[in-house]
Order: structure tokens, then C-alpha cells, then sequence
């Protein structure tokens, strides 16, 4: 019977909740006395965000697009935690991850523009 309390009570802890992780902290030596470093913005209101706001409305989004500079180890860590904790918070599945190159921002942008309702 002890045995059997036991792995219901480990089996519990394990399915326990726990707070979204903190982004990682810079690695590039590059920008770090940039006043921007670490700031999240909402771009359609121009306002600081926190880590944990965004994973928020992501996880609500029905699409996500991620995107990054190929060769900023900071973008790739970035994305890395931003994939694991949407996989964690999104219930309705997938993130799609892509990396466009410089020249087909345009589609980017105009595929923004057609998923604004």
C-alpha cells in the first residue's frame, strides 16, 4: 500500500504547473551596452512587454512565426526557450519556425498584414 501511495504522490508532483522559465541571458559580445538589451516590445503599441506577457498572447495566437539573424547566438538561444515554453503553454499545438532571409522581409510583412484582423 506504501508503495502504491507513494507513486501517486510522485505521479502528482510530476504533473504539477510551474512558472514560464526566464529568457536566456545574452551571449554575443556584440550590443551589450545597447539601452535595448533584454527589452520585449509590442509592436502595435510601442510598449514594453514582460517575458511572461508574451508567452501569454503567443499562446493564444493562433499562428506564430519566429524568425532570427543567422549568425546571433542570442537569437538562437531566444529561440530555443521561446520553443520550449510555447510548447509548454500553447494546448492547441504546433509552432512553425522559420528563418527568411534579409530579401523576403516584404513577404513577411505582407503576410502580417493579411493575419491582422
Amino acid at each position: 500500500m506504501r508503495v502504491v501511495l507513494l507513486s501517486c504522490l510522485m505521479l502528482l508532483a510530476a504533473c504539477q504547473s510551474r512558472d514560464a522559465l526566464p529568457p536566456p541571458a545574452p551571449l554575443a559580445p556584440m550590443g551589450r551596452e545597447h539601452a535595448d538589451l533584454g527589452r520585449i516590445v509590442d509592436l502595435a503599441s510601442g510598449q514594453s512587454i514582460s517575458p511572461e506577457q508574451l508567452l501569454e498572447r503567443l499562446a493564444r495566437a493562433e499562428r506564430v512565426l519566429v524568425g532570427e539573424q543567422h549568425d546571433n547566438p542570442d537569437h538562437h538561444a531566444l529561440q530555443l526557450w521561446l520553443s520550449r515554453e510555447l510548447a509548454r503553454a500553447r494546448p492547441h499545438g504546433s509552432v512553425l519556425m522559420e528563418m527568411p532571409n534579409p530579401d523576403q522581409q516584404g513577404k513577411v510583412e505582407l503576410a502580417q498584414v493579411v493575419a491582422r484582423p
